[in-house]
């Protein structure tokens, strides 16, 4: 049985206890630095009351992830290990999270991701390691790309801690119902199945409606609040604003190139309030012209939109779904040649919406991740499929925008097409 010193109040879960180890956790700097970073980042754009931290939804994954280790009963040392995984586990998100993540990529052309820089802020940063003491090795195990264990599943899986919180703590702050499911029903009716020498996380048949349910809230908070296109528009300034910033050397690229000594150090002196400030040092770039935009909300338009699998022709449906990056910027800077704007003020993105919903259990199986699994009362295994009404499909949502500042938008709509047929 776990022992709490602590007890901190949450709007979801009422009383969160936490032992020793947890609060030693919590009090280190890097833990701390998440009370500085959005979870939804520009989302409060959108829903103004999404203001939530990074700190209280790692709060909320580390009690989910306690009490669905104690339902699985796991021992007492897995269920420590697993709070404090579900602690730590988004330690490694930069400012603006997922926003600045997209950002990282194109700035240093490397596919690092916040999981990658979360396990090395573990190793690396003292007062973390030394917080879990003889747990740090199992906790490191639990964070494995590739890791076969039921305790890596409650932590990154189809229905693991990360998501049960997030959906509900995320629909709680932004004022919407898309992401309340039953999660009472789902923790009852968890279960392990052993086989071998592996354990899978299933649950019981009487379980199914409630995860339908959970299922379904996923795909409603992406497709209603996660890619929200106004949200979409602040995103992809902010993006921008971070590679006019390197190009014009506002910030080094050095300052964020995973490879340099210092990277660590850099990385975690940043939140989302330091992260503005660099960006709007020089005033004479356009960096700074599309922060102070954000940051007072005079966001850029959609020039065009379109679902591309609603595309009727099959050559431009073909060219807009396999743009690359340098197709991207040859449609920028064309439409701001025609529109005579500054080619930094044409954006084009895509939003790939993918959910469980459009993945069915094979997908998941050739991704090397365990599909959801219904366990009947004998014993036996079975596919969501079997008993869901909700039927997978292979074609996700993708909608594709070219956002530019209001004046534009009747010239960009109207030239879009053609440029892309064109020059594409």
């Amino acid at each position: 049985m776990l022992s709490f010193s602590k007890w901190i109040r949450d709007p979801l879960y009422g009383f969160v206890g936490l032992t020793e180890t947890e609060v030693k956790l919590l009090d280190t700097p890097p833990l701390q630095r998440l009370r500085r970073i959005k979870q939804l980042a520009n989302a409060h754009l959108v829903y103004p009351s999404a203001m939530h931290t990074r700190f209280e939804h790692s709060l909320g994954v580390m009690h989910i992830a306690g009490r669905m280790a104690e339902q699985l009963q796991f021992s007492d040392d897995d269920v420590r290990a697993v709070r404090y995984a579900g602690l730590l586990h988004d330690v490694g998100h930069g400012p603006f999270s997922h926003v600045f993540e997209a950002a990282l990529h194109d700035i240093c052309g490397k596919l690092i991701n916040h999981e990658e820089i979360t396990r090395l802020i573990i190793r690396n940063e003292s007062t973390i390691w030394d917080a879990l003491g003889p747990a740090n090795n199992d906790v490191i195990d639990l964070f494995a790309e590739n890791g076969e264990r039921i305790q890596n599943q409650l932590i990154s899986g189809n229905l693991d801690a990360d998501k049960i919180d997030y959906l509900r703590r995320d629909s709680y702050h932004t004022g919407v119902v898309y992401g309340n499911f039953d999660l009472e029903r789902i923790l009852h009716t968890i279960h392990k199945k052993d086989d071998g020498t592996r354990s899978y996380l299933t649950l019981y048949k009487k379980g199914v409606d409630a995860l339908e349910n959970f299922r379904l809230a996923r795909f409603l908070m992406h497709a209603q609040v996660y890619h929200h296109h106004t949200r979409a528009a602040a995103d992809k300034m902010f993006q921008r604003a971070m590679e006019i910033a390197i190009r014009d050397n506002v910030i080094s690229k050095e300052f964020l190139d995973p490879i340099t000594p210092d990277f660590l150090k850099n990385y975690l002196s940043l939140d989302d309030a330091r992260m503005l400030q660099m960006l709007l040092k020089n005033p004479g770039s356009n960096a700074h012209i599309l922060v102070s935009a954000i940051e007072n909300r005079q966001l850029f338009k959609r020039g065009y939109e379109i679902e591309v699998t609603h595309i009727p022709d099959p050559i431009l449906r073909m060219k807009i779904a396999q743009m690359k990056k340098e197709q991207y910027k040859i449609l920028e800077e064309v439409l701001a040649e025609d529109c005579h704007c500054d080619k930094d003020f044409i954006m084009a993105d895509i939003h790939n919406i993918e959910n469980s919903l459009y993945k069915s259990s094979n997908e998941s199986i050739l991704s090397d991740k365990t599909p959801f699994l219904i366990e009947e009362n004998d014993g036996s295994l079975h596919e969501i499929e079997e008993f869901s009404t909700l039927l997978p499909t292979k074609d996700p949502r993708l909608i594709f925008y070219v956002f530019c500042p209001k004046e534009y938008r009747a010239h960009v709509k109207d030239r879009v097409e053609e440029i892309i047929r064109d020059n594409i």
